[in-house]
């Protein structure tokens, strides 16, 4: 499959190229006439093609404050913005994600919710040191501590 597009954003530029995808990754980016016969060809005009934006820190307050911000709000937020995948922050929910209970914990809650990527750093705490290496094993992404009282 082609995508082309008159503004696609790549190597620091805005300028009309095509976006070749296989297996459903991008294979190559070419010229705006770069494209062979027989592919299916997508075209976006003059709407801007980029890739996705991470964000990673975001405050998702679920569970435990979900009034304030839950995954279902985030993530559409998030996704109406151009941004494909948030990195939530471990310390606003209730319970932080210090333990990987808690974890699992804001897993379930999310389950279902989501319209982009989610991933989850853990919080590193005093006392909490024997718990960092199961969070990353349970699939935290990296820890957000503070280095001052």
């Amino acid at each position: 499959m082609i995508i082309r597009s008159q503004r696609v954003v790549f190597d620091g530029a805005v300028r009309p190229a095509s976006v070749h995808v296989h297996d459903g990754a991008i294979a190559r980016i070419g010229g705006f006439g770069d494209v062979p016969g027989g592919e299916e060809i997508i075209e976006c005009g003059d709407r801007v093609l980029m890739a996705g934006i991470v964000d990673s820190h975001v405050h998702v307050n679920e569970p435990g404050r979900t009034e304030w911000e839950g995954f279902g709000t985030a993530t559409r937020a998030a996704a109406a913005g151009g941004i494909t995948t948030i990195i939530d922050m471990p310390l606003n929910s209730i319970p932080a994600t210090t333990t990987v209970e808690a974890l699992y914990a804001k897993v379930e809650a999310m389950k279902g919710k989501c319209h982009v990527d989610v991933g989850l750093w853990g919080g590193a705490v005093p006392g909490n040191d024997d718990q960092l290496r199961p969070l990353l094993a349970a699939g935290a992404l990296g820890f957000k501590c503070f280095l001052i009282d």
